[in-house]
């Protein structure tokens, strides 16, 4: 694909350090639920948030010169490809919980109406990864695995979401319908009285469109030849982001400022997309949807066996030896399954997802 003028790069590793981060901000806010009066990690599910908004750059960045004009084909290779992305690792991690269930006297009577949320029916939709579109309870069985059923509607509907948002050749209305994508959703949360961005079930569907579409958009504005941002740029985005996360009101405002780091990171340019682009950072970026899926049950186990009564050290240290099973386990699940996905994706006759897979997607990407 040639974007104003130029070759675009094969991969763009602040990206992934962002899909990175994202997954550790939503990793921190379900370890300190509750319990946590830190606004920074209170607010880790708009790592959810970063992932739609990603995914939809990533996504269009890969795909958009493959699937536009729609071609039968070409759609069914990107379904091949996804699937290969996300299937493996969420059936894996859908029956483990099964067994933990199974296995483990006491662990799931713990929760309310447990029998429904372990329960066959939601393990099916869970299965099928509708869950989030048809099941009651979004966040039956894999809590986080909500926004994988959110964006695999996405993925099914990804050639009418480019014929949506490929279409325009400035830079301008690209940029000014990504704002107004965000927009809409603001403001029909607002109607709704709700004040929160954590949402799942229909208004989750509503979050994850308008985010996904958002980062289609943000795409066409940078492969029509969006300039460089000021580097100006860079504080007005992470200041906008502080002042959302800090202030509860201003919670809304967090769409646009992670809409404006994904896109000075896509630039690569600033000490944002600098930042992000550091090894460790890049790293945790291509384990970010193992760290996604494995985490939540670890949590839960952990939660189960943890004696009440340990003092405050006690609880540090074990939630630092916890954070680092987390990490350890994520490795291993990507290299055993995610990595040998990805090699039968390419062995059934599809390229691999260069930006996003190299090593994102998210795809995650989560409550």
């Amino acid at each position: 694909m040639v974007i104003d003028g130029k070759e675009r790069p094969r991969t763009i590793p602040g990206l992934t350090g962002l899909r990175g981060v994202a997954a550790v901000w939503v990793v921190l806010f379900h370890m300190a639920y509750g319990r946590s009066d830190i606004p920074i990690v209170q607010n880790g599910t708009l790592g959810v948030d970063v992932f739609f908004i990603l995914s939809g750059f990533v996504l269009a960045y890969v795909y958009a010169d493959k699937l536009e004009p729609p071609d039968f084909r070409g759609y069914l290779n990107f379904i091949r490809a996804r699937v290969a992305r996300i299937y493996p690792l969420h059936v894996f991690m859908l029956c483990f919980i099964g067994l933990a269930v199974l296995a483990l006297p006491g662990f799931a009577s713990r929760y309310s109406l447990f029998d429904q949320r372990f329960g066959i029916g939601a393990f099916i939709a869970s299965l099928l990864l509708i869950q989030n579109w048809a099941y009651w309870l979004p966040t039956c069985w894999n809590t986080p695995a909500w926004s994988l059923s959110a964006e695999w509607f996405a993925y099914l509907t990804f050639p009418i979401t480019l014929s949506l948002t490929q279409r325009w050749r400035t830079t301008s209305v690209p940029l000014l319908l990504a704002g107004v994508s965000l927009a809409a959703f603001i403001v029909l949360m607002s109607l709704k009285g709700v004040q929160d961005l954590n949402v799942t079930g229909a208004p989750g569907m509503v979050r994850m469109l308008s985010e996904f579409a958002c980062g289609c958009l943000l795409f066409r504005a940078t492969a029509n030849g969006l300039r460089p941002l000021p580097r100006l740029a860079d504080v007005g985005a992470v200041t906008l982001l502080l002042v959302s996360v800090l202030w509860s009101k201003a919670i809304f405002l967090s769409l646009p400022a992670i809409a404006l780091v994904v896109l000075l990171t896509a630039q690569n340019e600033g000490w944002i997309a600098r930042c992000l682009s550091i090894r460790p950072i890049v790293f945790l970026g291509e384990i970010s949807f193992s760290l996604y899926l494995v985490h939540w049950i670890m949590l839960q186990i952990a939660n189960w066996t943890i004696p009440t009564e340990l003092n405050t050290s006690q609880i540090v240290l074990f939630n630092i030896a916890l954070l680092s099973a987390i990490f350890i386990v994520s490795m291993l699940t990507y290299r055993l399954i995610e990595i040998p996905a990805r090699a039968w994706g390419r062995s059934m006759g599809r390229k691999p997802d260069a930006i996003y897979e190299t090593p994102v997607q998210s795809n995650a990407p989560v409550a």
